[in-house]
C-alpha cells in the first residue's frame, strides 16, 4: 500500500512539473487556451487593428491625434540616431553556481520624433545616452537576455532611459540591429 502511494505521488509530481514546464515555455495564456479556459488572441493581430479602427471611428480625429498615444507622423519619416557598437560585460551563473563574465555586443539605433519639444537635445546628449545605456547593460545577467522577453526588456529600458536623459518624449523606438552574447 505504501509503495503504491509513493508511485502515485511521484506520478502526480511529474505531471505537475511537466505542466509547469510547458507553462513557462509557451506562456500561461496559451496553456489556458489549450485547455479551453481562455480565448486565445489571434496570431495576426486582426482584431487589434479592427479595434483601433473602431476606436478611431468612434472618437474621430481625437484618437488619431494622440488620445491613445499614437503619433500622426509616419515612423518611416522620423530621423534616427545610430549608436556606435556597445560591448559590455554581463554576468552569467554556471551549472555549478559559479559566476563568470560574458560579453554582450549590441548595435542599435534610436528613432525619435523631431517635431516634439526637446528633440534637438537628443543629438547633443548622444554621449550621455550611450553612457546611460552602458550602465544599464552592465547590470544585466545573461538570463535577462534570453528570448523575446529579454529583447523587449532591453528595448523598453533603453527607451525609458533615453527619454529621461533627454528630458523629452521624443524618443519613439529603440531598434536593435545585432545583439550577441558570447
Amino acid at each position: 500500500m505504501k509503495k503504491t502511494l509513493v508511485i502515485l505521488a511521484v506520478s502526480v509530481l511529474c505531471i505537475l512539473a511537466a505542466v509547469g514546464g510547458v507553462t513557462l515555455a509557451i506562456g500561461s495564456d496559451k496553456v489556458l487556451s489549450m485547455v479551453g479556459l481562455s480565448k486565445a488572441a489571434p496570431a495576426d493581430g486582426a482584431d487589434d487593428e479592427q479595434a483601433q479602427d473602431h476606436a478611431g471611428a468612434e472618437h474621430g480625429d481625437e484618437a488619431d491625434a494622440g488620445a491613445h498615444g499614437v503619433s500622426e507622423i509616419d515612423p518611416g519619416d522620423m530621423p534616427v540616431i545610430p549608436f556606435p557598437e556597445i560591448i559590455v560585460n554581463v554576468t552569467d551563473t554556471g551549472i555549478n553556481g559559479r559566476q563568470s563574465s560574458r560579453f554582450l555586443k549590441l548595435n542599435m539605433l534610436m528613432v525619435y520624433d523631431d517635431t516634439r519639444e526637446g528633440a534637438d537635445r537628443l543629438v547633443a546628449r548622444e554621449i550621455y545616452l550611450r553612457d546611460t545605456f552602458q550602465d544599464f547593460l552592465r547590470q544585466l545577467h545573461v538570463s535577462d537576455l534570453r528570448g523575446s522577453q529579454g529583447l523587449a526588456l532591453i528595448k523598453t529600458e533603453l527607451l525609458r532611459r533615453a527619454r529621461a536623459v533627454g528630458h523629452t518624449e521624443a524618443p519613439v523606438e529603440i531598434l536593435i540591429a545585432d545583439m550577441v552574447v558570447q
